[in-house]
């Protein structure tokens, strides 16, 4: 998946970062930390970066899940998909059967008309 269409999840307005940040192809942990260090002690930064992460578990989490949702109703699509698929052919042979017997029958009546 291509980071920057990636979705991170909302954190509270307090952060004392941007979880932007994140997202940048040039990102550096260490430029992050120092940047941050000008604004905040770093308890305050580990406090938020935690909280952060926290939010980031559940995000991802709920993301799985979904998408699991998703997987399970595909396969029970795609089974679904089978048992109709299987239906068809039951009918198409049956047409094809009936379809001898039509042929079969024109025969006969054919062969009554000449008798």
């Amino acid at each position: 998946m291509e980071r920057s269409r990636m979705n991170l999840p909302k954190g509270p307005d307090t952060l004392c970062f941007d979880k932007d940040e994140f997202m940048k192809e040039d990102f550096d942990v260490d430029h992050f930390v120092s940047d941050c260090r000008k604004r905040v002690q770093l308890e305050e930064l580990r406090g938020d970066l935690e909280l952060y992460y926290k939010l980031f578990k559940i995000a991802m989490v709920e993301l799985i899940n979904k998408d699991y949702a998703d997987f399970v109703n595909l396969s029970t699509n795609l089974s679904l998909r089978s048992s109709v698929s299987e239906g068809i052919r039951a009918v198409d042979e049956r047409m094809c059967k009936q379809e001898d017997i039509r042929k079969k029958k024109m025969c006969v009546l054919r062969l009554i008309q000449v008798i």
